[in-house]
């Protein structure tokens, strides 16, 4: 991604706000090659990682204006990862995200609360929750974390992008998710 799009970010924000089609192609140009590595990690296609990029402009010109989003880019990979996990289950294959999204569930599912048919805890109190936790992690564990778990990336990526065996980052991993957890017990959210 060049070093110019975070600076740039206003004015595609302004392109948007006058309703410009520029603003498609100047967020093409600064975001598109994440946007779309990101779909494909999540979909294994390049077909459909295509489809996703494109369905991330159209929300994005159906959202701004009224939405705000600075820093763009955070914003455009949530609704990135929101279509790629939706063409999932549209997709409803045994192998989804190239096995990646129900093998990351099944590491989860040991460090959140059981599901007995009613919801564990109101929406708010876990995205606070959640977002205590993440907060409480160093920076580099809440890269990893998110990496693993929001953009879905394979533990070798993980592995690579943070300098770590591929084996350390699989500890990293059991230890933040053992964090995670112990933070959800001390919440008063875990029922597990």
């Amino acid at each position: 991604m060049p070093n110019d799009c975070s600076q740039i970010d206003e004015k595609i924000l302004a392109l948007f706000r006058e309703r410009s089609e520029d603003a498609l192609k100047e967020t093409a140009r600064c975001y598109g090659a994440v946007l779309r590595a990101q779909a494909l990690h999540l979909l294994g296609s390049p077909e459909d990682a295509e489809e996703v990029e494109n369905d991330v402009y159209l929300t994005a010109w159906k959202q701004i204006p009224p939405a705000e989003p600075r820093p763009l880019l955070p914003y455009l990979r949530t609704i990135c990862r929101r279509r790629a996990l939706d063409r999932l289950d549209e997709k409803n294959a045994q192998k989804r995200g190239g096995g990646q999204s129900e093998l990351i569930l099944e590491e989860l599912a040991e460090s959140l609360p059981a599901d007995d048919g009613r919801r564990w805890a109101a929406r708010m109190s876990l995205e606070e929750a959640l977002t205590g936790f993440l907060d409480s992690l160093t920076g580099g564990e809440r890269k990893i974390f998110l990496q693993r778990y929001w953009y879905f990336l394979p533990v070798k990526e993980v592995a690579a992008q943070n300098g770590v065996k591929p084996g350390h980052a699989k500890v990293i991993l059991y230890r933040l998710r053992q964090k995670l957890k112990d933070y959800l017990e001390k919440e008063d959210l875990w029922n597990g």
